[in-house]
């Protein structure tokens, strides 16, 4: 009722103030004549302006024919304001929120400007407006050392610097992941009073994938793998070695134990199948600086939301939408302090 009393005591329009105060009335137990009275209105037209309020809320009481000015617009200053305020978290303007969402950015332009759109894509607009975009934030482990993280990356480029001044060394960077297919069901708007049916199945199963990112021509090796352990890595690494036959191949990836097995060491020696890889470790709990991560991360975007009919239409689109891409990424530059 707090945005309602706003609305009433400082709206431009006389129309919204009106239907403001007819709700407000109501909320206080005012009978829907009582309320025409004091409006000087039809009763209809109360009734309506109340039903209108319990199905819609705050929106009922905007329209676009309002003392002929459309409610739903924001001057330029308005919009360049609402941009400054996106660009701090909305506790700044005393919203009890992290992050900027739908429901907060609707709450602070109501309050602040009277302005309720019909349409979430008109916050969309909003948002994408001051910079911001629809994704998922990167997750920080409490076990990082950023300074140790800058670093080794400072260590890793001027490795790999050197390497690559011999023309026959391919640098690549690199990475195991694994899809599944797997049927989830979430909360969704549905039709109240109907109960909604979703036919799903229920099985389960999933498919490991080593990819190897060219640092020079930006394009993603893909090798399926039965595991991920020892035994098919060294598999893996067989199979770039395949791929650059009488080349000098350098692998900069995580500390994975299978990374660092008995085996695999074994098979990295002189005159071993291996021998021609130099293996670099980027720094532990830094997902974000191996580009390989990021290949993953478009290549689960261009399967997700989707319905595939099998496991190996999943998969068939997966690997498509990886090996037929140029991912023009690089390791990230750091500065010490």
């Amino acid at each position: 009722m707090e945005i309602l009393e706003s609305h009433y005591k400082k709206a431009n329009s006389r129309l919204i103030r009106e239907r403001a105060h007819a709700n407000l009335l109501s909320n206080d137990g005012y009978a829907v004549p009582q309320i025409a009275k004091i409006l000087r209105r039809d009763e209809d037209t109360i009734r309506d302006w109340l039903n209108s309020f319990v199905s819609i809320r705050i929106a009922s009481i905007f329209h676009k024919y309002d003392d002929n000015a459309n409610a739903s617009k924001l001057t330029k200053e308005q919009r360049e304001e609402i941009k400054t305020v996106l660009a701090k978290p909305p506790s700044d303007v005393l919203i009890p929120k992290e992050f900027w969402s739908l429901p907060t950015i609707k709450e602070y332009v109501s309050a602040k400007f009277g302005i309720v759109y019909e349409s979430e894509r008109s916050y969309h607009y909003l948002l994408e407006y001051a910079g911001l975009s629809w994704k998922l934030p990167s997750a920080f482990d409490l076990r990082r050392n950023d300074e140790f993280v800058k670093r080794r990356i400072l260590e890793i480029q001027r490795e790999i610097g050197r390497l690559s001044k011999n023309k026959n060394t391919v640098i690549l960077s690199a990475d195991e992941s694994r899809i599944n297919w797997e049927t989830e069901t979430r909360r969704a708007w549905l039709k109240r009073g109907e109960k909604t049916v979703l036919k799903i199945t229920r099985d389960k199963t999933a498919q490991s994938y080593f990819g190897a990112w060219n640092h020079k021509n930006k394009r993603c090796h893909l090798v399926p793998l039965s595991w991920q352990n020892q035994k098919t890595i060294i598999e893996a690494l067989t199979e770039i070695t395949k791929l650059y036959s009488n080349r000098n191949i350098v692998i900069i990836w995580d500390n994975a134990r299978w990374h660092k097995g008995k085996e695999l060491r074994k098979e990295l020696k002189k005159g071993k199948s291996l021998q021609h890889i130099h293996l670099i470790n980027y720094p532990p709990y830094a997902p974000d600086v191996n580009p390989q991560e990021h290949v993953w991360n478009y290549g689960k975007e261009m399967i997700s939301n989707q319905t595939f009919a099998t496991f190996d239409d999943l998969k068939k689109k997966f690997e498509a939408s990886i090996k037929s891409k140029v991912f023009d990424y690089k390791i990230p530059e750091f500065v010490l302090r």
